[in-house]
């Protein structure tokens, strides 16, 4: 797939109960953007923790994995950005066909890795305009559809997401042992 790149970002306004919300334009990262992903990832990764202590560390996390997925033709992390501030972040990436069983259906899908929306901007909208947005992305590869895990926990990201009509397809279990 190739690295589709325009010139064109999407710019939000929201206006809520007569107040005037700031715009938020979403555009694909550069490699500029790099620390300002990082810096997310940071947020990312304390919340993880909070919500499963037994499963996740906060770690240093290196530029080069958000370089890789900057730099492939086949993913996105698509910005959020608010008076030229990056506020959060969707990360979306061509994942293939489903697997080649005989009983599975074949289907070419996105997935959406993460989604981070900076701690003192939630609750603005932001991360449902940044779903849109990768929404957008895989229709406009024409994917069938877009594929995301989140932690059990996570009720507000989960609301998130039924709120923008996705539905739960498998679960994960585990039994400690």
């Amino acid at each position: 797939m190739r690295k589709r790149r325009t010139s064109a970002s999407a710019v939000l306004f929201y206006r809520i109960g007569g107040i005037s919300m700031p715009k938020i334009t979403i555009r694909p990262a550069g490699e500029g953007d790099i620390p300002a992903v990082v810096a997310l990832y940071r947020q990312l990764d304390q919340a993880l923790v909070d919500l499963q202590p037994e499963f996740f560390c906060v770690a240093p996390r290196g530029d080069e994995f958000v370089r890789q997925a900057v730099k492939t033709a086949d993913a996105d992390y698509l910005l959020a950005e608010e008076d030229g501030a990056v506020v959060g972040f969707a990360l979306v990436n061509y994942a293939g066909w489903t697997p080649e069983f005989s009983c599975v259906l074949p289907h070419r899908y996105a997935c959406l890795a993460d989604l981070v929306v900076d701690e003192a901007h939630r609750q603005q909208g932001i991360g449902s305009t940044l779903l849109g947005a990768a929404k957008r992305w895989a229709r406009d590869r024409r994917l069938e559809y877009l594929e995301l895990s989140v932690l059990s926990q996570n009720a507000p990201a989960i609301a998130l997401y039924e709120s923008h009509d996705f539905v739960e397809a498998t679960r994960v279990m585990r039994c400690m042992l």
